[in-house]
């Protein structure tokens, strides 16, 4: 239980670290006050996606490749979205584009690494008498 808590933690730092990156290189960055230009607009779904590929491919990595990881960072990413777009005066159609990357991010590492719904079993411990 402590290892699929600590897989969460570390995805979803290491995606927000990661969304904030691509955002800062695709988009530029707004100055407080500024309108946010659709160059910027398109840098946060972009960053969002990636933040959230990321954070569910670590989850995954880390907790053994249990789908409800992947699909937990991948949630956080989402969430933190939605923080930022109730924050700032973003343009609407971004609430759904922010789903939709988010939601393609995370299905994307879920399908490539193969993840599985069932819980993982720990490996048997045998014994010298069993």
């Amino acid at each position: 239980m402590l290892r699929n808590l600590f897989a969460v933690i570390v995805a979803t730092i290491a995606g927000l670290a990661i969304a904030k990156f691509v955002e800062g290189a695709v988009g530029g960055g707004a100055a407080p006050g500024e309108a946010v230009t659709s160059a910027e607009q398109a840098g946060l779904v972009i960053g969002w996606g990636v933040g959230a590929f990321t954070a569910a491919a670590l989850a995954l990595a880390i907790g053994r490749r249990w789908a409800p990881l992947g699909w937990l960072g991948a949630g956080t990413i989402f969430f933190a979205a939605g923080i930022t777009l109730m924050t700032f005066s973003l343009p609407l159609w971004l609430w759904p584009a922010s789903a939709a990357a988010t939601g393609a991010g995370g299905w994307l590492a879920v399908w490539l690494l193969k993840a599985k719904s069932a819980f993982p079993q720990p490996p048997s411990k045998e014994t010298l008498f069993d």
